[in-house]
């Protein structure tokens, strides 16, 4: 990966949760690529992925129930 999307991705977790969050949900061009060039991937194993997808559906559908 090049050295300059580790920079990038450093100095938004530096920014904090909120700042990681806005780049992955944002949907401007340099948070996509951001994403694209993501070094977190292989970080969970399945197991871990699937309870962090549970856990954030619970989260959601407390915090927005259906109108």
């Amino acid at each position: 990966m090049s050295q300059s999307w580790l920079r990038e991705w450093e100095r938004v977790l530096d920014q904090g949760v909120d700042a990681v969050a806005d780049v992955l949900a944002s949907r401007a061009p340099r948070a996509v690529e951001l994403r694209a060039n993501s070094p977190f991937a292989g970080v969970l194993d399945e197991r871990e992925r699937l309870a962090v997808h549970q856990s954030f559906r619970r989260h959601w559908a407390a915090e927005h129930p259906a109108a």
